[in-house]
């Protein structure tokens, strides 16, 4: 049988665990699914759609904003799937946004004169940016609880609920190890806004919600197209990746190993503090210790000045080209608006400078090797 997106397996979590140190500013936690009887295969490099449901607090809370009775029969307006309007909103229903159509939904709807006036004026053209902020600030919840003149028709709002989509997180594991147990880095996501803690929908659920050892994580394996190791086991590679970035680079190196792979190893990691957030630290030193991994940490709020992974490639720039000149693949996973802009920078100025190019050749080098599938990104 073929899991997809419109027939996802149901996933058992078998382990839980936050990999930060007590003290930590942050709640990272590796989780382990058990694909076991699935037939599911995946390459290293891939990622696993997982679809959260939503808080049943949340969902309370919207259900009595809407006045509301949770085994109302629905019918949901994508699929034409009867079912409650409970389970429309755990499982089917984005409740994190307040979008412009739910505005002015509630702007037409609301009984309260001050009310009404306060939701037109947000929907006034020359008010853009009161509005982007006003949403920012707000889900869905505490939004319609504001308004709490609302006079709602269920029916009449089922559509305007954005759907909620599947999250997508990279497989932190080799199937050559384990062929039944998918392993997974999630950030949990936590944020105060408008006086409230908010979670991130997916990692609260994965994290906290999700009953252990239960088939309930709906997910499929949605394939890297690049993002892999490279076919000749020969071929060194550089391996780029701070905070949850490091997770695929943990399923290459189960892989090499798993396959007596020759070709070396290079992992350029970072986050805040060595002591509380170098993620699978055993692993990778034990790995080290063995020769088997070159490593190059940078640990941003454990000095002075603060240092990131592009600074350890310039610290090491000459030996990094020589790298490059003997054929590595630069691999670059993580965060796409800062760091990994930072990081091309860093590889092209390491270009240019190592290899004595003209910054016109130093980006011709490196769109050859993109186009030799020796730069690969997968960032988000």
């Amino acid at each position: 049988m073929t899991f997809d997106r419109n027939n996802p397996f149901l996933a058992t979590i078998t382990e839980r665990e936050i990999l930060n140190k007590p003290g930590s500013e942050k709640c990272t936690v590796h989780v382990s699914l058990d694909i076991s009887d699935s037939h599911i295969s995946y390459k290293v490099g891939d990622s696993v759609a997982v679809f959260p449901t939503n808080s049943p607090i949340i969902v309370d809370e919207i259900l009595r904003a809407l006045k509301a009775d949770a085994n109302t029969k629905i019918v949901d307006p994508r699929t034409s799937n009867e079912m409650s309007l409970q389970d429309f909103l755990v499982k089917r229903a984005n409740l994190a946004k307040v979008t412009k159509k739910w505005i002015q939904y509630v702007s037409m709807h609301v009984t309260e004169h001050h009310e009404k006036e306060a939701l037109k004026s947000l929907l006034e053209s020359e008010n853009k940016e009161k509005l982007k902020d006003f949403c920012s600030q707000r889900q869905l919840w505490d939004f319609l609880k504001e308004f709490s003149s609302l006079e709602a028709d269920i029916n009449e709002c089922l559509p305007i609920f954005a759907l909620l989509l599947p999250r997508f997180y990279s497989i932190a594991s080799s199937q050559k190890k384990d062929s039944n147990k998918i392993d997974l880095l999630i950030a949990y996501f936590k944020y105060t806004s408008n006086k409230h803690l908010r979670h991130g929908v997916a990692s609260h659920y994965l994290c906290e919600l999700a009953p252990m050892n239960s088939p309930e994580i709906a997910m499929y394996i949605h394939p890297s197209k690049d993002f892999t190791l490279p076919s000749d086991p020969n071929t060194p590679i550089i391996m780029i990746g701070p905070g949850t970035g490091i997770a695929p680079y943990r399923g290459f190196m189960q892989e090499r190993l798993a396959s007596n792979a020759s070709g070396k190893n290079w992992l350029f990691f970072g986050d805040w503090h060595r002591a509380n957030d170098f993620y699978y630290s055993e692993y990778w030193q034990e790995l080290e210790k063995e020769k088997l991994i070159r490593l190059s940490l940078a640990f941003s709020r454990d000095c002075e000045h603060k240092i990131y992974v592009q600074h350890k490639m310039f610290e090491e720039a000459q030996e990094f080209w020589e790298w490059l000149e003997k054929g590595a693949v630069v691999y670059v996973c993580g965060d796409a608006s800062n760091m990994a802009k930072d990081v091309d920078l860093a590889l092209h100025k390491i270009v240019e400078e190592q290899g004595h190019k003209t910054p016109e050749e130093a980006k011709v080098y490196v769109k050859e090797m993109k186009g030799a599938q020796r730069y690969l990104r997968d960032v988000y």
